[in-house]
């Protein structure tokens, strides 16, 4: 089952960092460092291991030469080390039985070293382990504890150390991002807003999960109540159609395609090896499978909040107030082109405006419209 095989990624009963460093800016320090603090919070439960040839110990941990030197049972392994020793190391995560590994590490098909990833494809499939990335931010899990975000130097705003990217505090929506950058931007702003995550992976170049396989485990997934959806690509279009078209009959899905025009399609390729494809194509695709398209960060994160925060209006029952006839009329457009029909007053109502008239309630200028 994909949510079984997915779980690993959230719910770990151990972890392995490979690539554990001892400087503070590289991508496994950060990361150990982010493990660590959530097991003193009591937010992640599982045990944790550092991995480093070089070293003894990093922040307080000893540290193992390989993966293979644990004797217990290593659920997920976070690769963060150069591109050309990933493979060498998967090797030894699948004689490990490691179940999932995310793989940090950028140089593989992004640059155009589509055989290196290649290799990392098959000794995957070869052992059964599920991939994430490479070239990711990965995964974090706001109940679980899980965060291989390592995008966290600090910035002074004020003389005062303010953390990069935020993590947002616990909450209904789950994000699927291609683009870490793109991620990283929506997981601070969620943050600013006071808004609450429940899932955030960023995938990369999805050399095995992908959106497909994550839209069915969201789907079911019981702290998730809206999906989020940036893409620059969709390698499994047939399957998309199907996983989305059933998850959406439960939970909404918001999507944002970037690689519209045909130069952002070339730029798609150069970020991520993705190949953008037809946007009419992603348009009829989406509609067809109940994705609700948006054009803008902006609108995904609005749609977002709306689906997540806001129970769904009933029908018929929108009534506009505004302090200008033009807005007004502008307003009822704009519904009524979206299928929301705004109906005539009943004449009870209409009775009652005209009595907060009398009553100074409403200005006695106020012109109540039938519709």
């Amino acid at each position: 089952m994909v949510s079984e095989n997915i779980d690993v990624f959230f719910k770990p009963r151990s972890v392995a960092v490979i690539g554990a460093a001892r400087e503070s800016f590289k991508p496994g320090h950060v990361i150990l460092r982010n493990f660590l603090e959530n097991m003193m919070n009591g937010v992640f439960n599982g045990e944790l291991y550092a991995v480093n040839p070089n070293v003894e110990r990093v922040l307080g941990l000893r540290c193992y030469k390989s993966v293979r030197d644990i004797d217990e049972a290593v659920d997920l392994s976070i690769i963060a080390i150069p591109a050309k020793l990933v493979p060498e190391v998967l090797e030894e995560c699948g004689g490990k039985n490691v179940r999932g590994a995310v793989i940090i590490s950028s140089g593989f098909k992004e640059v155009g070293n589509i055989e290196l990833e290649e290799e990392v494809k098959r000794i995957s499939r070869r052992y059964g382990i599920r991939v994430i990335g490479p070239n990711c931010l990965g995964v974090y899990d706001a109940y679980t504890g899980v965060d291989t975000i390592f995008l966290q130097q600090t910035r002074t705003v004020g003389g005062s150390p303010v953390l990069a990217t935020p993590r947002p505090k616990p909450g209904p929506i789950s994000i699927i991002t291609q683009s870490g950058a793109i991620g990283a931007a929506i997981l601070d702003y969620m943050s600013g807003v006071e808004m609450g995550v429940s899932k955030f992976v960023s995938y990369g170049n999805k050399a095995d999960v992908d959106e497909v396989d994550l839209i069915e485990y969201l789907k079911n997934d019981e702290k998730t109540r809206v999906i989020v959806l940036y893409v620059e690509s969709i390698d499994r279009g047939v399957e998309f159609i199907e996983a989305a078209s059933k998850a959406s009959l439960k939970k909404p899905i918001v999507a944002m395609k970037a690689g519209r025009s045909e130069g952002g399609a070339r730029a798609a390729a150069s970020h991520t090896g993705a190949l953008a494809g037809s946007y009419r194509i992603y348009e009829a695709a989406f509609k067809q499978s109940g994705v609700i398209l948006v054009q803008s960060l902006e609108e995904l994160m609005d749609c977002a909040k709306a689906l997540a925060y806001q129970p769904p209006a009933p029908e018929g029952n929108i009534a506009i107030v505004t302090d200008g006839g033009g807005a007004g009329i502008m307003a009822v457009d704009t519904l009524e082109s979206l299928g929301v029909k705004v109906n005539v007053f009943p004449e009870d109502l209409l009775r009652k405006f005209e009595n907060m008239k009398r009553e100074n309630i409403i200005p006695i200028f106020a012109a109540v419209k039938t519709q």
